[in-house]
């Protein structure tokens, strides 16, 4: 965004939407960046994206937005476009409250600056992975609910893009992530 200012709210599916009160939460002047915590996400191409297409987009991988879920879609980085489903109701509520100044992201956008390497992101039900390698290769959100989940879908991309022997960036629950998987990393970069 082209606006100095910026502000970042980070809503949650599971609790209802929000992890902000909306009677709490102070009116803040310029864009609002919302980053959305959900593994039902999907990057498409900018040039392949189709506004109001996203509904599509997620059906593709698996991810269909539920009767109460709303499709939003990221402004374009790199190329690409993120693509997520919240709750309806959520969508409603921040709308409500901040119009046209609103706009949504996805920790699947993190890392756009890397050229070879493994970007992690780790909420606490959802796992986000970038893999680089001259150009993104793998992105992909992914739910877990147990540490042995974490490992697990770390195993099974390494088997296919040796992610361990690359350099590894990991941001949000970086001590659950060196917890699982900091031994198997040559060289894994915790960032606060």
């Amino acid at each position: 965004m082209a606006n100095a200012e910026l502000n970042k709210v980070s809503i949650r599916l599971e609790s209802g939407g929000h992890t902000f009160s909306l009677a709490t939460c102070s009116e803040v002047e310029g864009a609002v960046e919302v980053v959305v915590s959900t593994y039902k996400t999907t990057l498409v191409p900018a040039e392949l994206f189709v506004e109001g297409d996203g509904h599509h987009a997620l059906t593709a991988v698996g991810c269909a937005p539920a009767v109460n879920e709303r499709v939003v879609a990221s402004d374009v980085h790199d190329g690409i476009v993120a693509v997520m489903a919240i709750s309806t109701a959520c969508y409603d509520a921040l709308t409500a409250r901040y119009g046209a100044r609103l706009c949504f992201t996805s920790p699947l956008m993190e890392a756009a600056d890397m050229k070879q390497g493994v970007a992690l992101h780790l909420d606490s039900d959802v796992l986000y992975v970038r893999v680089y390698d001259d150009g993104l290769r793998f992105a992909e959100a992914i739910a877990v609910s147990s540490d042995g989940d974490v490992a697990y879908y770390l195993e099974s991309i390494s088997r296919v893009y040796d992610i361990y022997n690359m350099y590894a960036r990991a941001t949000g629950d970086t001590a659950r992530i060196k917890r699982v998987a900091g031994r198997s990393f040559k060289n894994l970069d915790i960032e606060k």
